[in-house]
């Protein structure tokens, strides 16, 4: 599983890394400002509906179902693949027709805190953006086809054409015409067609033909959609947190954009460890499920959680130190100032504490979506949303005025996280699928030991190299930071081994098998 694992956390990492560049450039030309948080609302709309429709409810529903399919033969399954993509293309035409058709009273929903030209120019930009989400939908019912035929690479390698469609724009066009939010829009919507076409190739050499034509609603369909309405309001609901807490946040000039920034680094462990691992597992489990092997399907899951938790603890406890340090390095430049740097890196640090919760959702959730339970999760969802909602309305009268409003949306956010995890995981463990004992806790004890001791190294030599990491050359703070986080790295390595939270014979061991 590892090997697999490597695969799309390596190619997400080059997005990520592209993606931090891109941030760094929107950065010196937006700064935290007005303008900022236009784009930043313009483009997590379509992000919204990529995360909503593709590799929410349609992937919940849709990649057990097609596991099942292969296993009774390929023909059949690609054949049940394009009827289902052929239908979701049909859907996602009459959504972006609604949206764009309404999208002002959207986007004043969504930003009801800003002034009449932040929002203004947040609407002129989403017309643009919102033609990005019927590409980016496409794009993840078109990868569920390829992860499930362990095709893993061009799904996870179409996300680094965004950042290069954006960091084309930023610079090359920009010097030229100016009006970089402008530039960034289009920019999105030329990225979304050329990453469509980067998982198209794949699917149609499979064998996956499409007939542009209304699909017949036969017995799978209506399964698939009976599948996916639970997925779709329990993604929806799950991303709604993330909504409520920049609906919030915009009530603070400049926090949505420093929320952000700060959520893009706490994204990186998500991405490289949370979505690989979902990747990876669900058709793993959904196939075992299938075949009655709950044995192997448990140890699977919980083989994905001490796997997931031996990398996510240390990310959690290196980003709550480094924090202002990573925005500063990575993000100062002309407009986004060492203020902003410091507000970010202070929501940065709370959102860490969410990070594991994030990331084990990912790994959870293939329990439920591989026996085709989806209203579960749904319920469990809506626990923690609601949860989200009441946490960011008392952030909100406490701390709005007083410049903290980023921090309490971004506590509530990660609080929110957790009681989604304690649900899924009491839910597994009633169905025979997880089961966390003695041992387990034993190695989540020496690798908070060893993530401790890596902190406090990584603090000290934050605190050595404090003047190189706040310099003005941006490449000389770069490769300071990457220094003490290699430090950092070995040294989490090192204890773990020691203490035998995981050894390296077992590290080798999971790559053998993936």
């Amino acid at each position: 599983m590892l090997r697999s694992l490597m695969t799309v956390s390596g190619l997400t990492l080059l997005s990520r890394v592209l993606g931090l560049v891109r941030d760094g450039m929107v950065g010196h030309y937006l700064g935290i400002t007005g303008a900022a948080d236009a784009w930043t609302a313009a483009f997590q709309f379509p992000n919204y509906f990529r995360r909503v429709f593709g590799e929410g409810a349609f992937n919940a529903a849709f990649v057990p179902m097609y596991s099942s399919k292969l296993t009774e033969g390929r023909e059949e399954a690609l054949a049940f693949g394009a009827r289902a993509i052929v239908l979701l293309a049909l859907i996602l035409s009459v959504v972006f027709a609604l949206c764009f058709i309404f999208v002002w009273p959207i986007m004043k929903l969504c930003n009801f805190g800003f002034p009449p030209e932040t929002l203004e120019l947040t609407v002129s930009l989403a017309r643009v953006t919102m033609g990005y989400l019927f590409f980016v939908c496409l794009l993840s019912a078109f990868s569920a086809v390829l992860n499930s035929h362990k095709k893993f690479f061009a799904p996870a390698c179409s996300y680094a054409f965004l950042n290069i469609a954006f960091l084309v724009g930023l610079r090359w066009v920009v010097p030229v015409m100016g009006n970089p939010a402008q530039v960034l829009a289009w920019s999105c919507l030329a990225a979304g067609f050329i990453q469509l076409l980067v998982v198209v190739i794949p699917a149609y050499r499979l064998g996956l033909r499409l007939h542009f034509k209304l699909p017949k609603i036969d017995s799978d369909l209506k399964k698939l959609g009976v599948l996916m309405l639970p997925g779709l309001m329990s993604a929806g609901i799950q991303q709604t947190n993330l909504l409520v807490s920049g609906l919030v946040a915009s009530a603070q000039v400049g926090a949505k954009t420093t929320i952000y920034y700060a959520d893009r680094i706490h994204q990186l462990p998500l991405g490289l460890i949370g979505i690989a691992f979902g990747v990876v597992l669900l058709p793993e489990i959904a196939q075992r499920v299938k075949k009655n092997e709950i044995t192997e399907a448990r140890e699977g899951i919980q083989t994905g959680v001490t796997q997931a938790m031996f990398l996510t603890l240390p990310a959690m406890v290196g980003m709550m130190v480094l924090a202002e340090p990573m925005l500063f390095a990575l993000f100062k430049s002309g407009k986004f100032t060492a203020d902003a740097a410091a507000l970010s890196g202070q929501a940065l640090a709370v959102f860490a504490l969410g990070c594991p919760a994030y990331v084990l959702t990912r790994v959870l959730q293939p329990g439920y979506f591989a026996r085709q339970d989806t209203k579960t999760p749904m319920r469990y969802t809506f626990v923690s949303a609601g949860t989200n909602i009441v946490l960011c309305g008392i952030a909100f009268g406490f701390l709005n005025g007083t410049g903290k409003l980023h921090i309490g949306c971004a506590a509530a956010t990660s609080v929110a996280g957790w009681v989604n995890v304690v649900l899924l995981a009491r839910g597994l463990g009633k169905h025979e699928l997880l089961q966390l004992g003695g041992e387990f806790w034993k190695r989540m004890g020496k690798m908070l030991v060893a993530s401790v001791i890596m902190g406090v190294g990584i603090w000290f030599m934050a605190d050595l190299f404090s003047l190189q990491l706040h310099a003005d050359g941006r490449v000389g703070r770069i490769s300071t930071l990457m220094g003490v986080i290699a430090i950092g790295c070995v040294l989490y390595f090192l204890v773990a081994h020691l203490t035998r939270a995981m050894s390296l014979r077992e590290l080798k061991s999971g790559f053998k098998r993936g």
